[in-house]
């Protein structure tokens, strides 16, 4: 069997027990409210396990066959004596799940032929095979009454059988066999009769009432159901990412060559008109063509949000809380390069909503509170940014015990605490190292949760910013953008260089002449904006020069760029704006890795190179240097 034969089967197999992951979870929340569980959910999550365990077999990956086996029989078993499902069940199937992904991993990771490799995976057999005995024991000597049997209901999760059939019930479900004399089959069709005048021996032919009845009625829902999805079935192609990057790089290089061909300055002197239309045709089809290419990469955010599920369950069963994850904008999509990313800071955030923001059930009651906490997770697109949010109702953040650990950790000094607003005081919780745990958990308390969120999102280009309540709840708002292979820029030009801002930094572009402006000290100015003073800087200060405003009283014919981060506002002094255009982002040679400030280059139209400001670590560097 070829090697990557067996890599592309896993790659399937991991989408299989994803929905088997969420099966399961919709299994328990049924079980929960008391509700029957669909006999089609226990089906197609026999049929999910039945398929991994035949698929890995013929991959000769064993191990994987003997743990989706062992799952199978239990299910098999619980399709039917549903009477006997228990809460120990359900935690059996989810480790089974568990196991199968460290399998699937392990044999990407290292091919040893797929089989067991651990002790606990060879106890959990043992364990699955004496729970599927023990069931079958205890359906053998549960009672026949129907006294007895409205008691039987365990976990919540399945309601006696009706003596009688409902007809209301597709395929009799968790029901005995109608008897002999019913005449429908399948629920479906009529049962033919020694006395009718069947066509083709399959339907009765009806009447002349029938007949009006038939017309009548709405047509079969399974029928129904079959169509939909032939209509909304949607017919998908496995692709390689690294082709995908380098269709990427070419349509990035037809985009930058591009104005090289319809502007070349050859042409400027010469009267085109036919060329012209031409090229501004050719400019629209180069548009649509870059934006089909990266919608090739965008993939819904709902395969992280999912994976939410079973982190919110097994977080609230280890501290005891009662919680429920609504999950919104799961359609939303995203760069698959940026979404591979996320996943680490969603956990360790709903980690700590969950073990810091939510209190238990009990605490809930004392504050007029429902005792099951909500967490939201919502996804959003911002132009050319996803919104991703995490709220939760529980105490919020506690001021005055996020101020006594930054004190003690040296982050500031008592006398400054009373100036502080509340957003610097939440920024505290990003520092490495701080906690406000008052013992380390498997959960949490090493203060490594929240910094990592931070700089994950930094490298994506992104931030997060915290809001909060007392007594109402937390809100964290992470803002990423939507791809990071090309982006909208502002191409202005100082002295002989060409500077790209991404768009979305830039709140305002002003002309101004004869500007008075105000040196507070060597190398830090102000300029009235509006109705408040703005810091006021050029590049070469950015860069660690001088600053040519030192010398200047005011600025005479030259272009502020207003930019903007969390908040602060800055602008940005220019001799040229060129306007906005596609930018094609292109790694930055190792000369310049050192100098901050840049987040990239690329070619601009004109032929000359140009440097993307890293905008937000500009401003955040220069206000850093101001407070110091």
């Amino acid at each position: 069997m070829e090697r990557e034969d067996v890599l592309e089967y896993l790659t399937e197999a991991k989408e299989c027990l994803e929905n088997i992951e969420a099966g399961l979870l919709n299994f328990e929340k049924t079980t929960l409210d008391g509700s029957l569980v669909e006999r089609d959910l226990l089906d197609t999550l026999f049929r999910h396990f039945h398929t991994v365990k035949g698929s890995s077999g013929f991959f000769g990956l064993s191990g994987i066959v003997k743990i989706a086996h062992a799952a199978e029989n239990l299910l098999d078993y619980l399709r039917n004596k549903p009477e006997v499902q228990d809460e120990e069940t359900l935690e059996i199937l989810l480790n089974a799940l568990d196991i199968l992904n460290e399998l699937v991993v392990h044999e990407e990771n290292s091919p040893t032929g797929g089989d067991l490799y651990s002790e606990a995976q060879i106890q959990f057999l043992e364990i699955t095979n004496q729970k599927l005995t023990e069931l079958k024991n205890l359906g053998m000597e549960s009672p026949m009454d129907s006294s007895s049997q409205r008691n039987i209901k365990e976990f919540g999760l399945f309601e006696e059988e009706n003596l009688k059939p409902s007809p209301s019930e597709e395929f009799g479900l968790f029901q005995p066999e109608p008897s002999i004399q019913s005449n429908e089959e399948f629920g479906i069709f009529q049962k033919e009769t020694s006395t009718n005048n069947a066509e083709f021996g399959l339907f009765d032919k009806p009447n002349d009432t029938e007949q009006k009845s038939v017309i009548e009625t709405p047509p079969n829902i399974s029928f129904t159901k079959k169509e939909e999805k032939k209509v909304v079935q949607k017919k998908d192609i496995r692709i390689d990412t690294d082709k995908l990057d380098s269709l990427l790089d070419i349509v990035g290089e037809i985009v930058i060559n591009e104005p090289m061909v319809t502007e070349h300055p050859d042409l400027q002197k010469l009267k085109l008109e036919n060329f012209h239309k031409s090229a501004l045709q050719l400019k629209k089809l180069i548009r649509s063509l870059q934006e089909i290419t990266l919608s090739l990469r965008m993939v819904p955010i709902s395969g992280v949000f999912s994976r939410m599920e079973r982190l919110v369950r097994d977080t609230a069963k280890k501290t005891g809380k009662q919680v429920e994850l609504i999950i919104a904008g799961e359609d939303t999509e995203i760069d698959k390069s940026i979404i591979e990313e996320m996943y680490d800071p969603l956990v360790h955030i709903i980690r700590n909503a969950i073990d810091h923001g939510l209190e238990t059930p009990e605490e809930r009651k004392e504050v007029g509170k429902s005792p099951k906490g909500k967490i939201h997770l919502t996804a959003v697109q911002s132009g050319k940014e996803v919104w991703i949010e995490v709220k939760d109702d529980g105490k919020g953040l506690q001021r005055d015990k996020i101020l006594r650990k930054a004190i003690s950790l040296g982050l500031i000094h008592p006398s400054d605490v009373e100036n502080l607003k509340d957003e610097e005081v939440w920024d505290f919780l990003f520092h490495p190292g701080f906690s406000t745990a008052n013992e380390v958990t498997d959960l949490s308390g090493r203060g490594v949760g929240l910094d990592v969120v931070r700089k994950n999102v930094t490298t994506l280009k992104g931030f997060v910013d915290v809001s909060s309540n007392q007594s109402q709840g937390t809100v964290f708002l992470i803002r990423v953008p939507l791809t990071l292979a090309i982006i909208e820029g502002l191409v202005v030009r100082k002295s002989e260089t060409y500077f790209i801002l991404p768009s979305i930094d830039v709140k305002e572009t002003i002309y101004i002449k004869n500007e008075p402006i105000n040196e507070l000290y060597h190398n830090n100015h102000s300029i009235q904006y509006r109705e408040n003073q703005i810091s006021i800087v050029d590049i070469d200060l950015l860069f660690g020069k001088e600053s040519e405003l030192n010398h200047n009283k005011s600025i005479a014919e030259k272009y502020m760029i207003v930019t903007e981060s969390h908040e602060n506002q800055m602008g940005i002094v220019f001799d040229e704006i060129l306007g906005n255009q596609s930018i094609v982002i292109k790694p930055i040679s190792p000369l310049f890795k050192n100098i901050n400030g840049l987040a990239g280059c690329t070619i601009l139209g004109n032929g000359h190179a140009g440097l993307i400001l890293d905008v937000r670590k500009l401003i955040n560097q220069h206000m850093a240097i101001q407070n110091t």
